[in-house]
């Protein structure tokens, strides 16, 4: 299984740039002036999976995703972070309704057993998990996922440890979401290329708890 893990701070958002800045660099970097540069769409986009959209191509590439430590059973120790050796590129870009991700993930082998749906329980599939969090001063948080079906769930956490997941799956953002494949998934016996992610959450997802971004507003001011 392959998790390709997105996490945003809602802060402050670019205007439309005039062309592609650079890929972004450290994902760890605390540095303001270093930081991410979500662009505006100027023009509505249409979520089929495809990333076709000017404003796809204008937008900033993440690049540089890391694997987590994990527990290699073979060896019995904790493995050490590292570069992943598949690229996967993602984008983030927003208009005045909606804020959008889109991913592009290279595999060799697309594992998915879950089917199309909305807050099915997940297998062991390949997914893209976005984590939107608000505030650096507040708990909450939102978790929307996409996996190689087209299969969505989507998450409001209060607070991280305060219960399953179960929990917190009623809280819908009202996210749309597709996928395109280069490849068949669950089928070992193949070489597949790439699938695609392309999904957007609505800014009233966020009316309630934390608000979205605006102009002026830092992510840790009071709404």
């Amino acid at each position: 299984m392959r998790t390709c893990l997105i996490a945003v701070c809602l802060g402050a958002c670019t205007w439309a740039l005039a062309q592609a800045p650079p890929p972004w660099g450290d994902p760890f970097s605390l540095d303001e002036s270093a930081a991410y540069q979500c662009a505006r769409a100027d023009k509505p986009i249409t979520i089929d999976g495809k990333l076709d959209e000017p404003a796809w191509a204008a937008a900033q590439q993440i690049e540089h995703f890391m694997v987590p430590p994990a527990m290699d059973w073979i060896s019995f120790q904790m493995t050490r972070a590292r570069r992943a050796r598949s690229l996967t590129r993602a984008k983030l870009i927003w208009d005045d309704k909606y804020l959008y991700l889109g991913a592009e993930m290279e595999d060799r082998d697309i594992t998915c057993v879950t089917p199309k749906g909305h807050d099915l329980p997940f297998g062991a599939d390949d997914i893209v998990e976005l984590f939107i969090k608000p505030s650096d001063e507040q708990p909450w948080y939102w978790e929307i996922h996409i996996v190689p079906s087209g299969g969505t769930r989507d998450y409001f956490y209060a607070r991280r440890g305060a219960g399953s997941d179960k929990r917190w799956m009623p809280g819908e953002s009202g996210m749309k979401a597709a996928v395109t494949l280069s490849g068949t998934f669950d089928d070992w016996t193949d070489r597949d290329n790439e699938w695609i992610a392309e999904m957007r959450i609505p800014w009233s997802a966020f009316d309630k708890w934390g608000a979205p971004p605006c102009r002026g507003r830092t992510d840790d001011t009071e709404q």
